[in-house]
């Protein structure tokens, strides 16, 4: 059932490239890397409050379970705000390849480690020869990236 998850891991990384562009381009035009942030936020939450409607998925459960979740757990956006700030700053001086290449690679070695100590509430994987192996192999295709 797993496996059926892929494609959309698969195009959610996709995209991530055309957002990195699409944001890269947008700070050559204004020069202003936290409005690009803000622009490309804005449409996002228009984006997710329209899916929201739609699915009749907005609103936080009656039963008071979101006050369950540890403090940590509230963060999600300050990360993803992050992440996204740091498109406009570097896509145009790295590129999309060497951008995305150094985000892919730093977030499968965290993740990696993540795993392998269950943090933040994760299930356990270990990170045995093959993860560890990957992620060297990763950081070698990311050099490999930046020299050429």
């Amino acid at each position: 059932m797993q496996w059926l998850l892929s494609p959309v891991a698969i195009l959610a990384g996709m995209l991530m490239v055309v957002q990195s562009a699409c944001n890269g381009m947008l700070e050559k035009v204004i020069d202003r890397p936290v409005m690009v942030g803000v622009i490309s936020l804005g449409t996002g939450i228009s984006t997710l409050l329209a899916v929201g409607i739609v699915l009749g998925q907005l609103g936080l459960p009656a039963n008071g379970k979101a006050l369950e979740a540890p403090w940590w757990a509230w963060l999600g956006g300050v990360c993803g705000a992050m992440a996204l700030l740091s498109q406009p700053i570097a896509v145009p001086r790295l590129g999309a390849a060497m951008y995305v290449g150094l985000f892919v690679t730093a977030s499968t070695v965290l993740s990696v480690i993540f795993d392998h100590f269950a943090w933040l509430g994760l299930s356990q994987h270990p990170a045995g020869i093959g993860r560890v192996l990957g992620c060297a192999l990763m950081v070698i295709g990311i050099g490999l990236v930046s020299l050429f």
